[in-house]
């Protein structure tokens, strides 16, 4: 009887011992596989925060050409804008010209007007006294 107990207590260290060993092995092969995912995983972490690295570098340059060209398209508007501005003042003054000329283009026609009838007027009291004409051109 205390030898049975004693067989039956060694059985069940011998169970227990194998029992043991097999989760040895089975922590041992858990926590490879473990240290593999974590391996991996710390790979894929720090693809990911390389090419985080190189958007937000990205993001960066991007901002700055977009803040660049809004300052380009800021300075153009005002350009054209200043340019409309002297247009529209060299229009109001090529207007104001073009008035003064035809308002000097109706004057003329009017001088001419009134100079053709003096010179029609001139004409016909030339011939009404050709004789006292000649006669004055004669004793000059």
């Amino acid at each position: 009887s205390l030898l049975e107990q004693k067989e039956d207590l060694r059985k069940r260290l011998s169970y227990t011992t194998h029992k043991l060993e097999l989760l040895q092995s089975e922590f041992d092969s858990t926590r490879q596989y473990l240290e593999t995912e974590l391996r991996r995983a710390q790979e894929e972490l720090d693809k990911f925060t390389d090419k985080l690295r190189r958007i937000q570098s990205s993001y960066s340059a991007l901002q700055r050409i977009n803040q660049d060209l809004e300052e380009k398209i800021h300075r153009d508007s005002q350009h054209h804008d200043d340019e409309k501005r002297a247009l529209s003042r060299e229009i109001i003054v090529l207007n104001n010209h073009l008035m003064e000329a035809k308002l000097t283009i109706e004057k003329l026609r009017e001088d001419n007007d009134m100079y053709r009838k003096d010179c029609n007027l001139a004409a016909q009291l030339l011939q009404c006294n050709k004789s006292l004409y000649r006669a004055q051109l004669s004793e000059v």
